[in-house]
């Protein structure tokens, strides 16, 4: 059967559909990142729709295209970050795609509709403007709607046990979970703890660190973090240590996290870390 394939809808279906993937990328794996970044990984994702005008492919090489779209859509999305981080977000991003592809398949398969069409592993629907525009408001509103209900509400402990390593150094503490707490560290994404400098200061010695000109402190991996608070906004200084480790009675999960140090009088006496409530639930 012939197929009449309009570039103009080729290009704008797909974007709109590879942004609710990576949105959906973004909500199941917990991820920090922009809109903008996510616009961007959609558009590259149009791009490679563009397969579908090549002749067909082998399935198995169609499943190298899909594969090596989903690499490059997740990179241009939520880099940088983990590479373990971003295996299971590729991962993620490819089996979400791959279970669209096989409904629009079995659609196809099923209705035989003559405005769909799958090829080199690329959906084609041949619709108007504004059903295009009525169906992405749709696809939002049932992608929302799910969120709510599917969403955990998981009671966080008031406190849990801490044990921070670096450079052969360990500090074992108990944290306060802090729900208000959401910083992020801007490049990676990764959450950030706060604690007391005074504990940390044979493991790493912030003011010692900062002495030196910005290319040093970005060296000594230092890194200054954006906060707002209701005494004002400002930056504060923080690291990546080496290992981070939740433990309760039962077992020792291990979780990855920048800790910002501030003077000792901004926290109380009672508290000498404050934990993301995200990571407690990451690790949990």
């Amino acid at each position: 059967m012939q197929h009449t394939v309009y570039l103009d809808i080729l290009f704008c279906v797909n974007f709109i559909v590879d942004y609710m993937i990576l949105l959906s990328v973004k909500k199941i794996r917990g991820l920090h990142t922009r809109t903008i970044r996510l616009l961007c990984g959609a558009l590259t994702g149009a791009v490679g729709s563009l397969v579908i005008l090549l002749p067909a492919m082998p399935i198995w090489l169609s499943w190298c295209v899909s594969i090596g779209e989903a690499l490059c859509m997740t990179a241009t999305a939520f880099l940088p970050m983990r590479f373990s981080g971003y295996l299971k977000a590729a991962g993620t991003m490819f089996l979400i795609s791959f279970c669209y592809c096989g409904i629009m398949t079995a659609a196809l398969a099923i209705f035989s509709p003559k405005n769909l069409m799958v090829r080199n592993s690329t959906v084609y629907i041949g619709i108007s403007p504004l059903t295009l525009i009525l169906m992405t408001l749709l696809c939002y509103i049932v992608m929302k709607i799910i969120w709510k209900l599917s969403a955990k509400k998981v009671t966080q402990p008031i406190s849990c046990d801490v044990e921070i390593c670096h450079h052969g150094k360990t500090v074992a503490l108990k944290g306060t979970v802090d729900t208000g707490n959401t910083l992020h560290e801007p490049f990676s994404g990764e959450c950030v703890m706060v604690g007391k400098a005074g504990l940390f200061r044979e493991m790493f010695d912030v003011k010692k660190c900062m002495n030196g000109d910005s290319r040093e402190i970005v060296r000594n991996g230092v890194r200054l973090i954006p906060f707002h608070s209701v005494g004002g906004n400002g930056v504060i200084p923080a690291f990546r240590p080496s290992e981070i480790y939740l433990k309760d009675h039962h077992r020792k999960t291990e979780i990855h996290a920048y800790l910002a140090l501030c003077s000792e009088e901004y926290l109380t006496d009672e508290c000498d870390l404050l934990i993301p409530a995200e990571l407690v639930m990451k690790g949990s």
